[in-house]
């Protein structure tokens, strides 16, 4: 007779056979108050220059949102929570502005990217395949590929209320979908990305790359990272100090000027790498482009902030690729 498991979670229960345990410290830590997260900051060495302030801030921001931002500032072991002697809370806080400052500016020039990208796939793909490409499973490297975007790209166009998807529906019926300058206009810059990972290769993916002055597989691993960077700025998340779960490929052969110096290797997983990939593909884009500039000038707003936790290196403004055209 079948084994009949007990439920999952109930701690009474006996473990069936084959399972594990993972046992550890219950968490009791309860909520503070604002003032007591102040006290607790005091405890722990950091210094105020205005309380009233702080209390503001910490009714705004969560303790433990900023708590990300202080942590560079605790001693070794920072398990300990102590923090370095003269650590000001408004340190945590610049870092903090610093961030969001730095997440508006990337998402913004993300989006000019993304457009260029999608407006490349479709030029190329459709004058290669026709306008109805992205049905075609043998331009996939797996047909499951194709179905699963074909979902996406379905459940996309049925909610939509872009007039442009509505008004194909009412107007044709054959084909069934409309075509892909329509379509992939509803895709996000992640399902533009996995698209381009999952495309066989081919002339028009080639001219895609072209169009960037990269080989297409150094592009691909450039989108994956802008990919992440740009949710990463969407979802409000931390940034400047973030270690990315997959470096960009470094290229050894580029269309256009490049880095001279590279940061080290264990430094590739770092923000600095993905900010000179977002500058190499905007001078593609945008030749006239002023993030160069307005990257200089928001860390120039912020002389203490530490940058190399961000993966600079020493020289990073003398590099050509950072220089004005």
């Amino acid at each position: 007779m079948q084994q009949q498991y007990p439920p999952r979670f109930p701690s009474d229960q006996r473990t069936p056979v084959g399972l594990f345990i993972f046992t550890g410290m219950r968490f009791e830590k309860g909520p503070l108050t604002i003032p007591q997260q102040i006290a607790l900051l005091e405890s722990r060495g950091m210094l105020f220059r205005n309380k009233a302030k702080a209390a503001h801030y910490l009714s705004n921001i969560s303790y433990y949102r900023l708590s990300a931002y202080w942590f560079t500032f605790l001693k070794e072991p920072k398990g300990n929570h102590i923090f370095n002697e003269g650590t000001f809370f408004e340190q945590a806080v610049d870092t903090y502005v610093f961030d969001r400052k730095l997440r508006l500016l990337i998402f913004d020039e993300i989006e000019r990217i993304e457009i260029a990208l999608r407006t490349q796939i479709i030029y190329h793909f459709s004058h290669e395949f026709g306008p109805n490409w992205y049905e075609r499973r043998e331009l996939f490297r797996r047909p499951e590929y194709c179905y699963k975007l074909n979902d996406l790209l379905s459940e996309e166009t049925r909610k939509t209320t872009e007039v442009f998807i509505r008004h194909y529906r009412r107007k044709y019926t054959d084909p069934v979908n409309p075509p892909a300058w329509m379509v992939l206009e509803l895709a996000s810059f992640g399902q533009l990305s996995l698209l381009f990972k999952n495309l066989r290769n081919s002339t028009a993916r080639k001219g895609v790359a072209e169009h960037f002055a990269v080989h297409e597989n150094i592009l691909e691993s450039w989108l994956e990272t802008l990919s992440y960077v740009r949710n990463t700025c969407a979802h409000h998340s931390r940034l400047w100090n973030r270690k990315l779960p997959k470096s960009p490929i470094v290229p050894v052969v580029t269309g256009q000027t490049w880095l001279n110096d590279l940061p080290p290797e264990n430094q590739h997983n770092r923000i600095y790498l993905a900010l000179c990939v977002i500058r190499y593909l905007l001078r593609c884009v945008v030749p006239d482009s002023s993030f160069n500039r307005k990257l200089q000038a928001l860390i120039g707003q912020y002389p203490a902030l530490p940058v190399h936790y961000m993966g600079f290196t020493g020289n990073w403004k003398d590099e050509p690729l950072w220089k004005n055209q």
